[in-house]
């Protein structure tokens, strides 16, 4: 796209650039303020910019719009070059700088070299955005500390798992150090230093850090050596995993197993030496109390009781009772006459 505001230089570049294989489109744009109008409509890959514009807008102020908006690159075209001229178009940023009249050979390696360098541009563009994509949107917190200590990436995630913000890691090299748990900070600082200087290991470690707001959290901290061209050690790449739940269900866990541990200890005893009286069949605990041979039993194993009397207690102590000889002489009368009828192979139908 062409902004000139000389309808004739206009017509003139035309025929130059669509000579050496260029489109141009749409016609010559004379104003200022119709520049980013237009090219929001034509998307062209490079735009003419005459800086002396028609109207309120120059051709640096249009240009600076847009780069900013639209990220098109921009030539400049002028007839002018004083020193004021060029220092105002170098504010702008142009991708060349060409004096009218514009011969051929001076437009078509400017062409050139600016459509490739914007092509360039915006491959860089992508990649730089598909890093920080990958790098800035991580859940784990990531640095990459350089061979001086210094850190040369802190990722934004930082935040939520220290609440501090990256900006606190990068103007102090030793803030790390400083929220590390007081318990846990020499081993750590020991740690690091090794790897830092000539370790080419990688590194893994679980320590607590203090948060901003006082909590403490439990990290897991993976590092490894990082190296540029030829192998040069750059420093070392890490990452920081808030593992602080993680721990609060081992904790749980162990505690969990320690009681049933005890509850195995306590059913144990029953299977070694029980303490128990001779006469009334108590039992001494191991805190030295008598209890009942039921209670001791239920207490330390899932043992129910349900109570009766054998035949020798019943004759022991109902004995004299008529009630309980009537009874016991009425038992093993029917109990003869059903042994009786099993021997002659009759069936006993004696329901009582």
């Amino acid at each position: 796209m062409i902004v000139e505001d000389e309808v004739i230089v206009g017509m003139d570049l035309i025929k130059k650039v669509e000579s050496l294989g260029y489109n141009v489109e749409p016609t010559v744009i004379r104003y200022g303020e119709d520049v980013l109008e237009a090219a929001q409509k034509v998307e062209p890959d490079l735009i003419l910019m005459d800086i002396r514009l028609k109207g309120e807008t120059d051709g640096t102020q249009a240009a600076s719009i847009v780069q900013d908006q639209l990220g098109l690159p921009v030539i400049f075209l002028t007839a002018y070059s004083d020193s004021a001229t060029l220092r105002k178009a170098k504010l702008a940023e142009p991708y060349a700088y060409l004096k009218k009249p514009v011969r051929i050979e001076d437009l078509k390696i400017s062409l050139e070299i600016a459509l490739y360098k914007a092509q360039m541009e915006k491959q860089l563009k992508k990649s730089e955005l598909r890093y920080r994509t990958v790098a800035d949107y991580t859940y784990d917190w990531e640095t990459w500390i350089g061979p001086n200590g210094k850190y040369r990436y802190v990722s934004p995630s930082c935040e939520r798992v220290t609440g501090y913000h990256c900006d606190k890691f990068y103007r102090d090299e030793d803030f790390f150090d400083q929220i590390i748990h007081p318990h846990d900070r020499e081993t750590v600082r020991n740690m690091f230093k090794g790897h830092l200087t000539d370790s080419k290991e990688d590194c893994f470690s679980v320590f607590r850090i203090v948060r901003s707001d006082g909590d403490i959290r439990w990290i897991e901290h993976i590092c490894q050596p990082v190296c540029g061209p030829g192998g040069i050690g750059i420093g070392r790449r890490g990452s920081n995993r808030d593992i602080t739940e993680r721990k609060k269900l081992e904790v749980q866990l162990e505690n969990k197993i320690s009681e049933l541990q005890d509850a195995l200890d306590n059913i144990k005893t029953l299977s070694g030496l029980i303490p128990i009286c001779a006469n009334c069949k108590k039992i001494r605990d191991d805190k030295g109390y008598w209890n009942l041979i039921e209670s001791y039993i239920q207490k330390h194993s899932k043992a129910q009781f349900s109570h009766s009397m054998c035949p020798d207690c019943m004759d022991e102590t109902y004995g004299h009772e008529d009630w309980y000889q009537d009874m016991k002489g009425k038992y093993n009368q029917n109990a003869s006459a059903a042994t009786g009828k099993e021997n002659h192979g009759e069936k006993d139908t004696d329901s009582g």
